[in-house]
């Protein structure tokens, strides 16, 4: 399930804390919420927050690869915050695909680091 931060989501920021099982059903209601955002701001910059994931399912990997190749172009700035190691690697993974955007991942306890580098040049609002 995906929910918006709203507390961290400002200007061209948008904050997503992922948690549970992630289904297709969960992809449908947040690309228009994404692309909306998207149309409002030009490029984005994400922080994405992974807390007590418990799975994806096949088809919402599919959702994930076709948002981050259609949109790949208009993610700027991606942090992933969690703490386990297949999450490191997949923030790596996911590196080459968003061709002018910096991403990186951030170990739990790093989540304040985090979101300071997500906002950096980000007027608070």
């Amino acid at each position: 399930m995906f929910e918006v931060i709203d507390e961290w989501t400002s200007g061209d920021v948008v904050a997503l804390r992922v948690t549970g099982k992630v289904l297709h059903e969960d992809y449908e209601e947040l690309v228009p919420k994404l692309e909306a955002f998207i149309g409002e701001h030009g490029a984005i910059r994400c922080l994405v927050e992974i807390v007590d994931l418990e799975g994806v399912a096949l088809r919402a990997v599919w959702d994930e690869l076709k948002f981050d190749l259609k949109h790949a172009n208009d993610v700027t700035r991606c942090a992933v915050v969690g703490d386990r190691t297949w999450e490191r690697w997949a923030t790596a993974a996911a590196k080459p695909i968003f061709r002018r955007a910096e991403v990186r991942y951030f170990p739990r306890e790093d989540l304040e680091r985090a979101i300071e580098w997500i906002r950096d040049g980000v007027a608070a609002g």
